[in-house]
Order: structure tokens, then sequence, then C-alpha cells
């Protein structure tokens, strides 16, 4: 997986990983926050039916930067199946 300039990974570590004997690498990208950073954001009650690059629209007037969204809340396992009254966390950039 090429890794672009000005992607949001362009900085961070990436590995490859395999989950099978010989199977094929699966690229891990590992990203850290400096430690004196604080994350200020508020938070969003999920309904039925939003998608984050709605939400991402709503609160960044931009509806490319869902991913902002999807890293303050790494405790969701799932992006695509989101339980309504899930608590987000929507981070100010």
């Amino acid at each position: 997986m090429p890794i672009y300039k000005g992607s949001r990974y362009e900085y961070a570590k990436v590995d490859y990983v395999s989950t099978e004997v010989n199977g094929p690498a699966n690229p891990i990208v590992f990203s850290t926050i400096h430690p004196i950073t604080r994350m200020s954001y508020i938070t969003h009650t999920y309904v039925e039916g939003e998608r984050l690059d709605s939400l991402a629209s709503k609160y960044y007037s931009n509806s490319s930067v869902w991913w902002h969204i999807v890293m303050a809340n790494p405790m969701i396992p799932d992006f695509t199946n989101i339980d309504p009254g899930t608590i987000l966390r929507i981070p100010s950039v």
C-alpha cells in the first residue's frame, strides 16, 4: 500500500503483517499523539442512519475529513455498524 504525500499517514509508521502462514501482508498504520498534545472534543449521540461523512460535514463543513472522527474514537470496533445511542467524540481540528 503506497502512502501518498499529503496523506494523513504521510509521517506515520507503517508495518506489514500477515494473518495467515504465507498469506498476503496487510498494512498496519501506527499513529502517535505527541505527549503534550491535548485533544479537545465535543460529544455526539449517534442516531440510526447517520454516516460519518455527514457528521464531518455537519461539524467541519467538509465531508471528506470523516477520518478525524474515526481517529478520536478508537474504542469503536466497526464504524460501519455503530449502535444507536453510542457517544462519539467529535474532535476540534
